[in-house]
């Protein structure tokens, strides 16, 4: 339980630092670029977890296992794709906190299909999540650092399901007895693939390839360093203390945006972001107490 509760908060610090640095690189670079970096990174990182850890692994290929792992790498393939749309649009102290909000499905995820404890205020405050995010939602308007704001938060909306799906199918392994390294190793072989195919997109279309940067290292390395931790965390404690606990990361991305990218929100807007991270910080405290 104790070095579940500690990777999810240094996994909450790295997806900050991430979000922070992806949103300014999707202002600057082509979307090609990002998907191609991001992906190279992933697999990277993946594939570097099972050389440390499970090397026996290389050169193995369980079918029956990939097709239980690949929902997890469906979801977490198509979220890298919305999240950059998500704050290319939108704010990114806005669709911060909503793509965060990936709890609210994992409890009940949790509740019905892990047969894990929520009670009735769980549910209350998965409620004012869901109610704030459609009155952020229609209180948006342009700006320069949000474009399409609305766009930013559907996107940003389905960016969560995906997360929340994710997290709920990657549990439900472990429960099955399933490992991290199996998990990592098949994300690997997948990120690999796609890396090469927009590698292959950068050359045959007319965008040109970038080369790596801090910036480009920041953006797209920091966040899948914390999906490891993240998946260790899965396997250490339970979902209703590790997602809620890392989702924090909201609220350090909310201070950093501000200060940073300097970003502008109105009273409206700081009222739902401030009821969805406090109802977060209930429903972790609600996680501890059951």
């Amino acid at each position: 339980m104790i070095i579940g509760i500690v990777f999810s908060i240094i996994v909450a610090i790295l997806w900050s630092l991430g979000e922070v640095n992806y949103s300014n690189i999707s202002k600057q670079y082509d979307r090609h670029n990002i998907y191609m970096y991001s992906y190279l990174f992933r697999a990277i990182i993946y594939i570097s977890v099972v050389l440390i850890f499970d090397f026996s692994l290389i050169g193995t290929f369980n079918t029956n296992v990939f097709i239980n792992v690949l929902p997890i790498i469906l979801c977490d393939l198509v979220a890298s794709l919305l999240i950059n749309i998500a704050v290319a649009n939108g704010k990114l102290s806005v669709v911060s906190p909503i793509m965060a909000a990936y709890p609210v499905l994992d409890i009940i995820l949790g509740a019905l299909l892990l047969t894990e404890d929520v009670s009735s205020v769980n549910l209350f405050l998965v409620g004012l999540i869901c109610i704030s995010i459609i009155v952020l939602a229609f209180s948006q308007k342009k700006s320069k650092r949000a474009p399409h704001p609305i766009k930013g938060i559907i996107f940003a909306i389905m960016y969560m399901l995906l997360v929340a799906f994710s997290t709920y199918f990657e549990k439900s392994i472990y429960i099955s007895n399933f490992s991290v390294y199996d998990l990592y190793y098949y994300k690997g072989i997948v990120y690999t693939g796609a890396s090469l195919l927009f590698a292959v997109i950068v050359v045959v279309t007319p965008t040109k390839m970038k080369n790596i940067d801090v910036s480009i290292l920041k953006g797209c390395g920091l966040t899948p360093i914390g999906n490891v931790l993240y998946s260790f965390a899965l396997q250490a404690s339970t979902i209703t203390i590790v997602a809620p606990l890392s989702s924090l990361y909201s609220v350090i991305t909310n201070i950093i945006s501000r200060i940073i990218l300097k970003e502008k929100i109105t009273i409206e807007e700081r009222v739902c972001i401030g009821l969805i991270i406090v109802c977060t910080l209930l429903l972790i405290i609600l996680g501890f107490i059951t």
